[in-house]
């Protein structure tokens, strides 16, 4: 990887995932749930406000679903491999912004240990490879926040002036107030630490909050229009202050973030954040750029601690100013303390090799991941359900005890009836009169889906 240039090597990064992205299913809590969402707005036609069988989802912005909504209607199908371009590309875009931001403090070897630190982060790469929002959302994070410090470094063009607002925007459109808040707050506390508070209307000018204004009006008025008060009230109240003050959903204590960030940023969270506590408590000289990183990883974790609602991959914004600015500390370590050259770069060298293996051996289980997808979603068991039904002229689809099982109307083509445990204890009850029989999903003691069909002509069953 050393004598690789940076594009080489991010073509690299992505070739070695490539398997992963053509080869697996979607998983069925979140992916399949947003693809079941996008096939809804489509085939009945609202594109401002989101449904899941009939329930408003207002949990999101509508962003992230045009996206699939647009591939779908592209190709006609959904497509796994281009869905997952938007989580991918943005999270080597970060990489690649912060190899510029940091081209004056990192030296090539740590620019690489960085980079591949960062690629080989669990919830960074796992969040590379699935289909959420939040990558992409953590990218315009970045850019707001990049725009930001190179006016504070008088870079003045109004090209930049522009920008921010519209990143902050796509920040907000992607997944919600966290993309406003994190920008906002970052800014606001950077500008408090270098004394310069009095300048924050100088880059929070009417021309940010105009645009901003602007675009988040022409947002909730479509909304209004298509969905009315209840659905508003539902995306800026229930979603937003709901959520973050006292959540119904991933709530969980003020520590949270504290204990699970060792496992988040694993392998590399006991070099990356140790290196950081060393050199905070050594108050080890930093230049502007690195202050300027641990402010904002320092700003987005206080701020996701004290929201009531918290998930591992909500931290993802911070993790690459963690990374970044542990790397530097780890590269001027040893100017300040010679004893410990040795560890550094040994420490440099065990990051870039060990994360060209981890790199590896995701490319060779990306490979097979495909043989391991009837456990993985459902769309093998729903291939094989559909020609089953082919074969015994059967059109209608159940699901018993299976969480989000509804949402297999990707694969089926149609609504499934989800069997109380009464209707599954006796399935011949609910066989329509003019149908020949049923086909019912049902998980097995090990959590795997299995369908079976029943006919109204014979009291047993056939496995699928």
């Amino acid at each position: 990887m050393e004598k690789r240039t940076q594009s080489q090597r991010i073509l690299i990064y992505f070739l070695l995932l490539l398997p992963l992205l053509l080869m697996r299913d979607v998983t069925p809590m979140n992916e399949l749930k947003y693809l079941s969402i996008a096939d809804e707005s489509l085939r009945d036609g609202h594109f401002w406000t989101m449904y899941n069988h009939g329930v408003q989802y207002a949990d999101k912005p509508p962003l992230y679903i045009w996206l699939i909504m647009g591939i779908k209607l592209l190709l006609g199908r959904h497509s796994v491999f281009l869905m997952t371009l938007f989580s991918i590309l943005p999270a080597l875009g970060i990489i690649l912004i912060f190899n510029k931001w940091c081209k004056n403090e990192l030296n090539q070897g740590h620019t690489l240990a960085a980079e591949i630190a960062m690629m080989t982060t669990g919830y960074f790469i796992g969040g590379a490879v699935v289909l959420r929002m939040d990558m992409l959302m953590t990218l315009f994070i970045v850019l707001a926040l990049w725009t930001f410090y190179r006016q504070t470094n008088g870079d003045h063009r109004l090209v930049l002036k522009i920008a921010f607002p519209l990143y902050v925007f796509l920040a907000i459109f992607t997944k919600g107030p966290v993309g406003f808040f994190a920008p906002l707050l970052c800014t606001a506390v950077w500008l408090a630490c270098t004394r310069s508070l009095k300048d924050f209307f100088h880059y929070w000018n009417a021309l940010t909050w105009g645009i901003l204004l602007l675009l988040c009006g022409l947002w909730w008025w479509q909304v209004y229009r298509e969905g009315g008060m209840v659905y508003i009230n539902d995306l800026l109240l229930h979603q937003t202050v709901g959520r973050s003050i006292d959540s119904w959903h991933h709530k969980g204590p003020w520590y949270y973030y504290l204990y699970s960030i060792w496992y988040m940023m694993a392998p590399w969270s006991l070099l990356t954040i140790g290196v950081i506590i060393w050199g905070l408590v050594k108050k080890i000289r930093l230049p502007q750029t690195i202050r300027f990183f641990l402010v904002c990883a320092g700003t987005i974790f206080v701020m996701l601690s004290i929201v009531s609602s918290k998930l591992q991959i909500y931290m993802l914004p911070a993790f690459p100013f963690i990374n970044y600015a542990a790397f530097y500390i780890l590269q001027e370590l040893p100017s300040g303390y010679p004893s410990l050259a040795r560890f550094c770069e040994v420490s440099r060298k065990v990051v870039v090799r060990g994360a060209t293996v981890l790199l590896l051996l995701i490319f060779i289980g990306g490979c097979f991941v495909g043989k391991f997808n009837y456990a993985l979603g459902f769309k093998e068991v729903a291939g094989e359900a559909l020609q089953k039904a082919e074969e015994l002229d059967i059109n209608e689809f159940c699901y018993h005890n299976i969480k989000m099982g509804a949402n297999m109307d990707v694969f089926i083509g149609k609504e499934l009836r989800r069997l109380t445990d009464e209707e599954f204890a006796d399935p011949m009850q609910i066989i329509g009169q003019d149908e020949p029989g049923i086909i019912i999903f049902t998980k097995d003691e090990k959590g795997i889906v299995h369908c079976n069909a029943f006919l109204k002509d014979i009291k047993n069953t056939e496995k699928i």
